[in-house]
């Protein structure tokens, strides 16, 4: 743990970062083609570091003070940064849920927050930028029909292997992944929640975590549950 010096877009701030074991050299954020890329399917802000190329996911506190005082005293000062609930915690944690789940994930460079209650980028997630990938939508909408099947039926085995070790991701969509040209899937949105008890409501949870609306079209979410279903009664 340590307290870091970051320029981003030009202004100096400081972060208290974890698991950060890089030199005293401040990092400088900066956006460019590839953060308007990623931003178009992000929650986030996207950032990269002009020197190491490192990628950075930037939250921004949820209200503004001046607007609403009571909403962000409560939830983005005492919650986010007292209680220590903010962004990149919470991600950082799902990551490795995933990750023991035998899922991909980039790596986690470091994770903190910003202790000034006037900053509003108070989370900040630092991980390795991977050249080469493209979003899981992009990846799919590139294959033909033998080959979407395949990569289906690698994204269903990884829902598989998180609901093994007890868990369902909450907003499961094609662009929470990314894809190597060689169709490996690396998970980059791993918002996960444990599964509940009972094997009827595991099935209900997983089936309502395949069905959402963004998860590609009616023909080939239903190909998803056909083939979950196969996999849960086999499991």
């Amino acid at each position: 743990m340590k307290v870091a010096t970051v320029k981003l877009e030009g202004q100096q701030r400081s972060y208290l970062l974890f698991e950060y074991a890089s030199s005293s050299t401040p990092l400088h954020l900066y956006k460019d083609e590839r953060s308007r890329l990623l931003e178009q399917v992000a929650s986030s802000e996207i950032y990269f570091d002009e020197s190491t190329g490192t990628m950075a996911k930037v939250k921004s506190d949820k209200h503004l003070w001046r607007q609403r005082p009571l909403r962000w005293f409560f939830r983005d000062f005492i919650e986010k940064r007292l209680l220590f609930q903010f962004e990149a915690r919470k991600e950082v944690r799902s990551k490795k849920v995933v990750r023991a789940a035998g899922l991909l994930t980039p790596h986690c460079v470091a994770w903190g927050v910003s202790l000034n209650p006037f900053n509003r980028r108070g989370s900040l997630l630092l991980m390795e930028h991977l050249d080469g990938v493209m979003t899981g939508e992009q990846y799919f909408k590139g294959l033909d029909e033998a080959s979407r099947r395949r990569f289906l039926a690698q994204f269903c085995e990884d829902i598989m292997r998180l609901a093994r070790a007890g868990y369902v991701h909450r907003d499961l969509h094609m662009n929470n992944v990314l894809c190597k040209p060689t169709g490996t899937i690396i998970w980059v949105d791993t918002h996960v929640k444990p599964m509940p008890r009972g094997n009827r409501a595991k099935w209900r949870a997983i089936y309502r975590s395949i069905s959402q609306r963004g998860l590609l079209d009616d023909h080939y979410r239903q190909w998803i549950h056909d083939d979950m279903k196969q996999r849960w009664l086999a499991s």
